[in-house]
């Protein structure tokens, strides 16, 4: 029998410069509780993130306090889904888009000014549950998730490639 193999890496920014947008991108995920134009079930993957956020949890070692929670936002989701299909389509798995971009740039083009974001991606993971919990048990997709700098986030989904961007204006 094969098993799945199943990866992950995160990335992390710090306000690197601090920009304002007005745009009406954050809103609430598909209601229908059903898989949207991301690949993922929006709505579910917003609420078991944000069940962490509320609870706190252990990031490795590190207790993690609780955190406000993020509403979701379509720019980040979208910039998200296009990564993941891009390292789908292109069988690599990085940060770095193999046009060079990273996922500030990748997610300012598409219209999101941020002061900071970070990125989870993975790879080989069936379901929202089952990505949550594996960025979970790594310390550092956990302390992304916990971080209380960010306030939206958005995913997209792409085969079996996941990419979780957070980001504050």
């Amino acid at each position: 029998m094969k098993t799945a193999k199943k990866y992950f890496s995160l990335l992390l920014f710090l306000p690197l410069f601090a920009a304002s947008c007005n745009d009406t991108a954050s809103t609430t995920p598909n209601p229908t509780n059903s898989v949207g134009a991301t690949g993922v079930n929006e709505t579910k993957i917003l609420q078991l993130v944000n069940d962490l956020r509320r609870q706190g949890c252990n990031c490795g070692a590190t207790a993690m306090p609780p955190v406000a929670t993020v509403t979701w936002n379509n720019l980040l989701a979208n910039a998200a889904f296009d990564h993941s299909k891009d390292m789908e389509q292109k069988s690599y798995f990085s940060h770095t888009s193999q046009d060079g971009r990273n996922p500030g740039q990748r997610i300012t083009a598409k219209g999101y000014q941020w002061s900071t974001y970070g990125e989870n991606i993975a790879k080989g993971y069936a379901n929202e549950e089952a990505v949550v919990q594996g960025w979970q048990r790594s310390e550092g997709h956990c302390r992304n998730i916990m971080n209380g700098n960010f306030t939206e986030m958005g995913v997209g989904k792409s085969g079996d490639y996941w990419t979780q961007v957070f980001g504050k204006r």
